[in-house]
């Protein structure tokens, strides 16, 4: 259960902390969150990612009624589908673990958390990493290379507390793996995430 809701805590710090501005943000911090909701949803329906982000995270964590605006999965993949790295993760995660509105689904949350994960998504490559280390997917190889490629990001910013977190890996995903790794399995997946680029 603790690995699960650590997985969950780096969804919510990462999305919450946006400095960007969205016509809506002023209605949420005058603590008007349906009118906040509103300009979300006009500003997600004319292709505004982090407007639907948004929209999704309100619905998630209860500010506004899913019966209303729709199930939070909704816009967070309408977030990703329009670009939005955070949304492709917060899909991932709400498959993962059968939230937001959706049911849960290891391998729709397998395909978001990759989507973010190969555009350098810190927090995707962790989360897939965690995924193979949790053996929901039979590679361990693979699992290790996210795993470590995700510790290589978290290293460019340890000021920042999921820097932090991810690096430190509390609930130990890293070394799970590696108990179960030859030594050239590990150099295998090392030698992957050296080569690996950006997508």
């Amino acid at each position: 259960m603790f690995i699960r809701k650590s997985a969950l805590i780096i969804t919510l710090v990462i999305t919450t902390t946006s400095c960007s501005t969205t016509p809506g943000d002023a209605a949420y911090r005058s603590n008007h969150p349906n009118q906040a909701a509103d300009l979300y949803k006009k500003g997600a329906e004319q292709g505004d990612s982090l407007a639907a982000l948004k929209l999704g995270l309100l619905i998630s964590n209860g500010a506004v009624s899913s019966k209303n605006y729709g199930n939070a999965i909704k816009w967070f993949v309408r977030a990703c589908e329009l670009g939005r790295n955070a949304g492709c993760h917060n899909s991932g995660n709400a498959y993962e673990y059968g939230q937001a509105g959706a049911e849960k689904n290891y391998n729709k949350a397998h395909e978001y958390y990759t989507f973010a994960a190969e555009k350098g998504y810190m927090q995707s490559q962790y989360n897939l990493g965690s995924m193979y280390s949790n053996q929901y997917f039979k590679n361990d190889i693979e699992g290790l290379k996210w795993m470590l490629l995700a510790n290589n990001n978290a290293n460019k910013c340890l000021d920042k507390p999921l820097c932090q977190w991810v690096k430190n890996d509390p609930p130990g995903h890293r070394k799970k793996l590696t108990d179960r790794m030859s030594k050239e399995q590990i150099a295998k997946a090392q030698q992957r995430a050296n080569e690996w680029k950006t997508k």
